[in-house]
């Protein structure tokens, strides 16, 4: 299985580093399945994290290409403790369905740690710290 997340700071030159309020989170979300819905981003809080009635942080939705991954720069994320969940919503009912044991049925993925679990259950597993130009690639699993 390939690595669920690869973590490096992005090289900027310093006119470009001066010229930026804040830094960029650059996120590669990879291995879509094969659905034509859209890619459906949440950055979390730790109070937001697997909360039932809490909102996300920030969303974001983003058409499926034919290459097989997606791109989205976040220019204005304040520096902080985040976790990222991503899913290829194939069928574009806006839910991350599931088969009737509860492993998702579309791909998914976290920020964070590498590991066999389906699902992290705590914002340690998947946080990272925000404070520094950052490329991030969640490669999707399922």
């Amino acid at each position: 299985m390939a690595e669920d997340i690869e973590i490096a700071p992005v090289q900027a030159s310093s006119a470009d580093a001066a010229s930026q309020a804040r830094p960029c989170l650059d996120l590669v979300i990879a291995h879509l399945g094969e659905g034509d819905g859209p890619v459906r981003i949440s950055i979390e809080t730790e109070e937001s994290w697997f909360v039932d009635d809490a909102e996300s942080y920030r969303t974001f939705t983003l058409p499926r290409t034919a290459e097989g991954e997606v791109f989205l720069r976040i220019e204005d994320l304040p520096e902080g403790e985040y976790a990222i969940r991503v899913f290829h919503d194939e069928d574009g009912d806006n839910e991350l369905n599931r088969r009737f044991y509860g492993p998702p049925k579309e791909p998914y993925g976290f920020s964070g740690k590498k590991t066999d679990r389906m699902l992290p259950k705590s914002f340690d597993y998947a946080k990272f710290h925000f404070d520094k130009p950052m490329t991030m690639t969640i490669t999707l699993r399922g």
